[in-house]
């Protein structure tokens, strides 16, 4: 096991190497977001869930190995326990793309569709969630744009709490007594009492999206996260449910050292930034800290003021 996630290390690297870094895309129109959704959609569409190789539709053979295998333990993630949706908790919380009604969901929807396309065109898979400071809004960044990737049927989603200095994800969710994934990161417990699905619910919030959370404060949590141990239970994590999107929660990036002693196990970062506090030098010390090879995804502003539906604003 520590020999694969070595290997992966190595091809993650390697993958940053030939990148050219990603500066801040210009504004899309609703037309080519369109485009660009249905391209996504049908790129994921082929093949049914829990289908054998040999059935899935022609040409699978080109779109690359790690997708071919999509479907091939479809068992392991069909027995993941579900958690209720309650679609009062989410509306309290701002969760605004799981019943779509405020028009800053669409947001959601462009920034899916951006997304895929660069991990689809490097081969990507683990996206780190940070922001400079405090209370820039990681969780709500990261809650909605999980829900947002649950709807593409064929894609599958992780997303996984790794703050552990504070611990959003359960509390957003409205769930209780959900356990301590520094456990499961050691070693220590199994994965299906830390991975949790959705249930049945009429908000059509897709079952492919599978999230880790926690509800422990660990005290030496950036130790924790270059643990070897660490490394090797996402490779197992990616073993056993075989993701396209891991979508990592991880502490602010100037408040704490967290992001910079795992940055060997994630491809890019999306940076959260507050549009009412933060600073450009901020966001340049961010990345500069992580290093030139370090793919800035994207720049996702916040609390925008006189936000639009094209824009992230609560």
């Amino acid at each position: 096991m520590v020999e694969q996630s070595k290997q992966f290390r190595r091809k993650s690297r390697a993958q940053k190497d030939r990148s050219p870094g990603f500066p801040r895309p210009p504004r899309v129109p609703e037309a080519e977001v369109e485009a660009q959704e249905r391209a996504l959609r049908e790129a994921f569409a082929w093949g049914e869930p829990g289908g054998e190789p040999d059935q899935y539709a022609e040409g699978h053979e080109d779109r690359g190995e790690d997708i071919a295998v999509l479907d091939l333990t479809p068992e392991f993630w069909a027995d993941l326990p579900t958690i209720p949706v309650d679609p009062a908790v989410l509306d309290r919380n701002l969760i605004v793309s799981a019943r779509r009604k405020d028009p800053s969901h669409a947001a959601f929807d462009v920034l899916r569709a951006r997304l895929m396309q660069v991990l689809t065109e490097n081969g990507w898979k683990r996206v780190a969630i940070t922001s400079p400071t405090r209370d820039c809004g990681k969780t709500f960044l990261s809650l909605n744009l999980a829900i947002a990737l649950s709807r593409y049927e064929n894609c599958r989603t992780v997303l996984m709490d790794l703050d552990m200095r504070n611990p959003s994800v359960a509390k957003t969710l409205g769930q209780k007594h959900v356990g301590s994934i520094g456990d499961y990161l050691r070693g220590l417990d199994p994965l299906r009492e830390h991975f949790f699905k959705f249930g049945a619910n009429t908000l059509n919030i897709g079952a492919n999206l599978a999230i880790a959370m926690n509800d422990r404060v660990e005290q030496y949590s950036s130790e924790l996260l270059q643990e070897p141990t660490t490394a090797d239970s996402l490779v197992a994590m990616e073993e056993a449910l075989k993701p396209d999107v891991i979508l990592l929660d991880l502490p602010p990036a100037l408040a704490h050292d967290d992001v910079i002693a795992f940055r060997d196990n994630f491809d890019g970062v999306l940076v959260v930034i507050d549009g009412t506090r933060t600073h450009g030098a901020q966001v340049r010390e961010v990345m500069r800290r992580l290093g030139e090879d370090c793919p800035l995804l994207g720049v996702v502003l916040n609390k925008a003021e006189n936000a639009t539906g094209e824009e992230y604003g609560y």
